[in-house]
């Protein structure tokens, strides 16, 4: 069984909510600059009371850092046909298609070189296994991305992944790179949880206002497992002072 991070929520509230999760925003360089980075809902569920159905969320989140990349291309098609092959009209259609490759953290070991670089390729897309690159700051991975023509509106994609239970990709924080460059990225094994209905995948808002703040520590594990036990208390309001009444592994968190 891979290990994971395990966010517990509880709804201590009298109504039914929704919850999204989503990641700390990793940090990005390329090729010198500090671009605009993006986020997506990693998980999502809705809850009842748990004084009335006893009900909880489990969110878990692999430990294993991914590289990935994502590319969407547009057709201009007028005419396309669902899945009972009956005819719709569109004016346009997006397919996408997505890469993931394990990599890991830059670490401050010289001796104790890791696989912490990957290289994009971009037709067919790919992601190459991962090699050893020196020079990394401690804590990232590089993602080389290779020549290509710009375009008016980004199609090509690459940052820190997550593999969904149904085995499909989402990009946690992710950039537009820019052609022939290097990516330097710095994921962050802390996570989010905020009231709201997001699917995972889909992108999101960045923001941590109103935000209950979830950081994990290697090294204290059970059962290959890193837990946080979450109890929301809401009256039909958000959050309040999650960040400052944090508590860390295996202590219940409580919020008023």
């Amino acid at each position: 069984m891979a290990s994971q991070y395990s966010i517990i929520i509880k709804n201590m509230s009298a109504q039914t909510m929704s919850f999204y999760a989503f990641q700390k925003q990793a940090s990005f360089i390329n090729s010198g600059a500090a671009p605009t980075v993006l986020s997506s809902s990693l998980a999502s569920g809705t809850l009842a009371s748990n004084a009335s159905s006893g009900a909880q969320l489990d969110f878990g989140f692999e430990i294993q850092n991914y590289a990935g990349a994502k590319s969407t291309v547009t057709s201009s098609s007028q005419v396309k046909f669902n899945a009972s092959l009956s005819m719709v009209s569109a004016k346009s259609a997006v397919s996408s298609a997505a890469a993931v490759q394990p990599i890991n953290l830059t670490t401050s070991a010289p001796s104790q070189p890791v696989d912490n670089s990957s290289a994009l390729t971009i037709s067919p897309l790919g992601l190459s296994a991962a090699i050893y690159q020196p020079g990394l700051t401690v804590g990232s991975f590089g993602i080389q991305v290779p020549s290509s023509t710009p375009k008016p509106v980004p199609e090509l994609y690459c940052g820190c992944a997550a593999i969904n239970q149904d085995g499909s990709i989402t990009l946690s924080s992710f950039i537009a790179p820019l052609p022939n460059s290097q990516v330097y990225c710095s994921p962050y094994a802390t996570y989010y949880v905020r009231v709201g209905n997001y699917p995972a995948g889909q992108v999101v808002t960045y923001t941590t206002v109103q935000s209950c703040r979830v950081r994990f520590y290697l090294g204290i594990q059970r059962n290959h497992r890193s837990i946080q036990q979450l109890w929301f208390i809401h009256d039909k309001r958000e959050l309040k002072d999650a960040v400052e009444k944090s508590r860390y592994i295996y202590r219940n968190r409580k919020f008023t």
